[in-house]
């Protein structure tokens, strides 16, 4: 009898202890597929019924994705407090902290991540992406220069090492950059907006304009800002017309600089538009 109880305990012990990896993995799966909720659900099952260090790492990363900073720092630091050993843990908790602007701490364990992965390239990645944040052109463009030579194909790099040239108006530099960014992850729309910027301050209108054109008709989750620019480069080509119906209709998306160019350059002194939009539906 004593013996048939052990048995039941043993195999009690272990469905439990199934069912606890069953969830990690199923936190792990779902990481890797981008589906940060159902991950963070799976990995906080893991760590209520069976709390190891790699738990709290899976789950920091969740919380991390998911834009909750400091919770994924308490789990990070819990990670490597129960025993975790790896040095992802340096990197992630790193970038963490990058998110929080805790940038000394940051910087000690993106050194502590590199001094253990010297030939990784996202190492180097994120501690230029800090040196940007504290607004140090020379250590960034140090520090991405490294991740680039080590992985020619860091579309990322390239994108982080144009606006590091676009702040020091190194403009021909930085076009060239965003092109390599856009040419290697064609989902940077952000680094084709960017080029279209660039070519307005370089006085390249007609160019602009066609990026602007272009990315209007493409899936973005930045309307507001290519119409912004898209009147720019109508403003500059002397179209007010062109400028004034863009400007509006990026003001009624909530941007407030479309706005005030808007009531600026396109309102009369009796607040009526200068200009009647044109409509060709009714007949």
């Amino acid at each position: 009898m004593k013996r048939q109880l052990l048995y039941i305990i043993l195999f009690c012990f272990a469905g439990h202890m199934g069912l606890a990896q069953s969830a990690l993995e199923q936190a792990k799966e779902a990481y890797a597929l981008g589906d940060y909720a159902k991950a963070l659900n799976a990995s906080d099952l893991q760590v209520q019924q069976h709390p190891t260090p790699e738990a709290y790492l899976v789950r920091a990363n969740c919380l991390q994705k998911l834009g909750d900073y400091s919770m994924a720092l308490g789990d990070y630091d819990q990670a490597k407090s129960t025993g975790y050993a790896e040095s992802d843990l340096f990197l992630n908790r790193g970038i963490c902290k990058i998110s929080m602007q805790l940038f000394e701490a940051a910087r000690m364990d993106l050194i502590s991540y590199l001094q253990l992965n010297e030939g990784d390239a996202k190492g180097y990645y994120w501690l230029a992406t800090l040196e940007y944040m504290c607004m140090e052109n020379k250590a960034c463009e140090r520090y991405i220069n490294e991740a680039i030579n080590i992985d020619t194909m860091y579309a990322e790099a390239y994108y982080l090492r144009a606006a590091n040239f676009a702040d020091q108006k190194k403009n021909n530099m930085a076009l060239e950059d965003f092109q390599l960014a856009y040419a290697l992850q064609p989902e940077l729309k952000r680094a084709k907006l960017n080029m279209a910027i660039i070519m307005l301050d370089m006085g390249q209108f007609r160019s602009a304009m066609e990026l602007l054109d272009e990315l209007k008709l493409e899936k973005t989750d930045f309307v507001a800002e290519i119409l912004y620019f898209r009147g720019e480069a109508f403003y500059y080509k002397h179209d007010m017309e062109g400028a004034c119906g863009d400007w509006v209709e990026a003001a009624q998306l909530g941007d407030t600089d479309a706005e005030a160019m808007y009531k600026k350059l396109c309102i009369d002194k009796k607040d009526k538009p200068r200009f009647k939009r044109r409509n060709y539906f009714q007949f």
